[in-house]
């Protein structure tokens, strides 16, 4: 009861903030009375709750308060009559339909908490760039899966990025950050365990903990050559090659809809490593490094480095521009030559005295293809755009329980030109498991490939608060498991 009066304060204190006093506090109290439990109950508080909130983006047209329409002195036309366009067209043409951002002109501040008292601008001016954010996670298996639970569960993200030259270290010096604190549940393992619905939660592990997963020290040559080294941290790295992804927080929450499981085997959540990196205009077109095989999310690694041999990942990314439009292929390849426990059933034993031995086999790799595309950019705003992404991924079938993986997505952002922060995007996966795994398993638990397909959209209810509405369904790897119905809400505060 503590948490329905402490929602019902903060509904409120929102509607008075928002202007919307007039709402009926009796209709609102009715409602909840009338509820007929306490998840009803907050339920129907969510919904209020979001109506308060969207008075902040949408404020009443009645009150003085009102959004004016922009300036006819502010208004930009072209050459050929269309317009108005607002100041984000400033690129020399305009489109029709362009209007302002109602969201920046009610709620300006771009971070919850403002500028930290003067902090947080004192510190980048030093080099020091601190970003916080708070991710929360609602998210069930409403039919299907192994069990049908609703979970609560978030993530705080420290990052901070240490500017070389302003710190007065080494011009083109760069150290990232990145330290992670889980609380709560996931439901992870009721839906579908080989196609994490939820992939930041996997970070830093599954048990609810804080720790540094990434620290990447960055000193760049010259505009073209880097050298790079220290702890990585895989879904940033990948999220700097495609930064739509979104890393599980902002685009796709299914790890299967945005980043190939056959490189798991390869590549570790996150490892020690070093390598030189080719830029190309502010991108990542090249990198060869050489890693460690060990998963260090949540120690220093250093206790047991390279202790199993050394991994090798290297890559490399070709721009295109057809009809003015951007894309890229990347090719990437992993190569390991530690001993890994191989999914052959002929090496499989149980020897009386002894226990079950379980055979090892020396090295292991993986191969990945992605195809990037942009299919509509507007010309007066480059934000506003629809992407594609395709990627199809093998992997050694001995040692990787994913013999290939494949997944296509589409993703838009700005599609309506009035809310340009709005994300949305629809994604399919399709994930091989390899035979010699099915094999292995099949006798206990009888496994298939798995398939599913995932939508979301991520609105911006204000410049730092962002609210998605996620559903996934999944047909599971197990048999036995009806498929898997996956409904999740996501919000995201920037602190």
């Amino acid at each position: 009861m503590g948490v329905i009066r402490a929602v019902v304060t903060v509904i409120r204190v929102i509607f008075v903030a928002t202007n919307q006093a007039s709402i009926n506090e009796k209709l609102i109290g009715a409602l909840i009375h009338r509820a007929e439990n306490e998840e009803m109950k907050l339920s129907i508080m969510a919904l209020i709750l979001g109506a308060g909130l969207l008075g902040c983006v949408f404020p009443s047209m009645t009150e003085a308060q009102v959004i004016r329409p922009v300036p006819e002195s502010d208004i930009v036309w072209d050459e050929t009559g269309y317009g108005p366009c607002d100041g984000c067209c400033n690129s020399g043409g305009c489109c029709p339909g362009c209007c302002g951002s109602y969201l920046h002109a009610c709620c300006p501040r771009e971070y919850m908490l403002g500028d930290w008292f003067g902090t947080r601008s004192c510190l980048a001016q030093r080099g020091i760039v601190a970003d916080l954010d708070l991710i929360q996670f609602y998210q069930g298996v409403s039919s299907g899966g192994s069990n049908e639970i609703f979970n609560y569960g978030g993530k705080l993200d420290y990052n901070i990025t240490f500017l070389g030259e302003p710190l007065g270290l080494n011009k083109g010096f760069v150290a990232l950050l990145h330290a992670e604190t889980r609380f709560g549940e996931d439901v992870t393992l009721a839906a579908a365990g080989l196609a994490p619905v939820n992939a930041n939660m996997l970070y830093p592990s599954l048990d609810n903990t804080t720790a540094i997963t990434g620290l990447q020290f960055i000193q760049a040559v010259n505009e073209e050559w880097a050298f790079t080294f220290g702890k990585f941290n895989t879904l940033d790295f990948f999220n700097t090659l495609y930064p739509q992804t979104g890393r599980g927080i902002d685009g796709f929450m299914n790890i299967s809809s945005f980043l190939p499981m056959t490189v798991g085997r390869t590549v570790p959540f996150s490892f020690l490593g070093a390598g030189v990196l080719k830029m190309h205009q502010g991108q990542i077109q090249g990198a060869l490094l050489i890693v460690d095989s060990n998963n260090s999310t949540t120690t220093s690694g250093f206790e047991n480095l390279f202790d199993n041999g050394a991994n090798v990942v290297g890559l490399w990314r070709f721009f295109t521009n057809y009809g003015c439009l951007p894309g890229s292929h990347l090719f990437l390849g992993t190569w390991a030559n530690g001993d890994y426990t191989s999914f052959d059933t002929d090496g499989w034993g149980f020897i009386p005295g002894v226990g079950l031995v379980i055979p090892e086999e020396t090295g292991t790799w993986s191969a990945l293809y992605i195809l990037e595309q942009k299919l509509w950019v507007d010309p007066c705003c480059q934000n506003r755009n629809i992407g594609l992404l395709s990627q199809w991924g093998i992997a050694d079938p001995k040692t990787s329980p994913y013999g290939w993986v494949g997944n296509v997505s589409l993703q838009g952002q700005g599609l309506h030109a009035c809310r340009p922060d709005d994300t949305m995007g629809v994604a399919y996966f399709y994930t091989g498991l390899s035979n010699d795994f099915k094999a292995l398993v099949d006798p206990v638990i009888p496994v298939d490939d798995l398939q599913g397909v995932e939508l979301y959209y991520n609105a911006a209810i204000t410049p730092w608060f962002h609210l998605t509405l996620d559903l996934q369904i999944v047909e599971p790897a197990i048999s036995a498991d009806d498929t898997a119905v996956v409904l999740g809400l996501r919000g995201k505060i920037d602190l």
